[in-house]
């Protein structure tokens, strides 16, 4: 952790347009473990969510994965409406699913009618498939945020 003496040297040094472009562009990992995103956003991990608190924003946005919280910040910074409120919706159907398919596991282990057990898989399968869909949609705008951020990074540094 950087001391305090030299944090007060480097702000002085350093101008205030050239501050808050760095911190514009900044993600930062605090020592609790929360994160810190474009002056804007801080994310903190409570039980097993993730809650994004904005600066001067009432409200919270509450996702299960880390990675799907840093993407939601990145497209909400970018001002893409849509896509961040896709972003929130894929988390959330992503964890249901990931519900549904431990329940109809366990269902289709446990049962001992023939029935059942293949209507378990059935819906097992038909889960299994949305989830790899939805995660393929995830992955991409995730890796669109990740090309952007570089973008950005490489163009306000040069």
């Amino acid at each position: 952790m950087i001391n305090n003496k030299l944090f007060n040297k480097l702000t002085k040094k350093i101008s205030k347009e050239v501050l808050d472009t760095l911190g514009d562009l900044s993600v930062i990992q605090n020592s609790d473990g929360s994160y810190h995103l474009f002056n804007k956003y801080n994310i903190q991990k409570v039980n097993d969510t993730y809650v994004i608190q904005m600066d001067k924003i009432a409200g919270n946005k509450i996702f299960y994965v880390l990675k799907n919280a840093v993407t939601w910040c990145t497209y909400d910074k970018k001002n893409n409406i849509y896509e961040s409120n896709r972003i929130f919706d894929l988390d959330k159907k992503l964890a249901s699913l990931d519900t549904s398919i431990l329940v109809h596991q366990r269902l289709a282990k446990n049962t001992k009618k023939m029935d059942d057990k293949l209507m378990y898989l059935a819906k097992l399968g038909e889960e299994k498939m949305q989830h790899r869909m939805l995660s393929e949609e995830l992955t991409a705008y995730v890796e669109s945020a990740r090309i952007w951020q570089n973008k950005r990074f490489n163009l306000k540094s040069a």
